[in-house]
């Protein structure tokens, strides 16, 4: 018998090892919906090769910003719509609180507004991540995710790369030491 797991929004999903899908092989998710009908994250840790000022150029909009910052995979779902990650007071259309001051906007029409003003702490990404009902408190039971606290520095991290051991390393946990044999698919 699978015991309940229990799991709440906003955390972070991290990624074992052993986990070899490559849409979360070492990926950091940030869960922002979690509920008895499925769940819903993005990747916060997965770069892509497209600027947001190329993006932004695509969409008939201009970044008045750092036109360089990398656009993100956020997940295998949907990933033509775009999902933006902002710490801001920014609510424009189809906008939720997830954390603190920390909004999820899933519309062009709020991305225009926020590329006019970028806020200090912007993430674009393209599609997401889904679990449909039990599934994913199924993988965390399984062993394919650790659950931890979502934190923002991590969120936003200037090296993407960094984010999964340093994730790992907030819960006292040497990523040297996890194992590495078998596959958790």
């Amino acid at each position: 018998m699978i015991e309940r797991v229990m799991l709440g929004a906003p955390t972070f999903l991290i990624a074992v090892p052993q986990l070899v899908d490559p849409n979360f092989f070492r990926s950091v998710v940030l869960l922002v919906e979690h509920s008895d009908e499925g769940s819903m994250g993005i990747v916060v840790n997965r770069p892509i090769e497209l600027e947001i000022g190329e993006f932004c150029a695509s969409q008939d909009m201009s970044f008045n910003g750092d036109a360089t910052q990398p656009i993100f995979q956020g997940g295998p779902v949907q990933t033509d719509r775009a999902f933006i990650l902002h710490e801001s007071g920014q609510e424009g259309p189809e906008t939720e609180t997830v954390m603190g001051d920390i909004r999820l906007s899933y519309s062009l029409e709020s991305l225009s507004m926020l590329v006019e003003e970028p806020p200090n702490h912007l993430k674009v990404f393209l599609g997401y991540a889904g679990w449909g009902e039990g599934q994913l408190a199924e993988e965390v039971t399984t062993g394919a995710w650790l659950v931890a606290p979502a934190d923002v520095n991590l969120i936003f991290q200037s090296n993407p790369d960094d984010v999964w051991e340093l994730a790992l390393h907030q819960m006292g946990i040497d990523p040297l030491q996890l194992m590495h044999s078998g596959s958790v698919h």
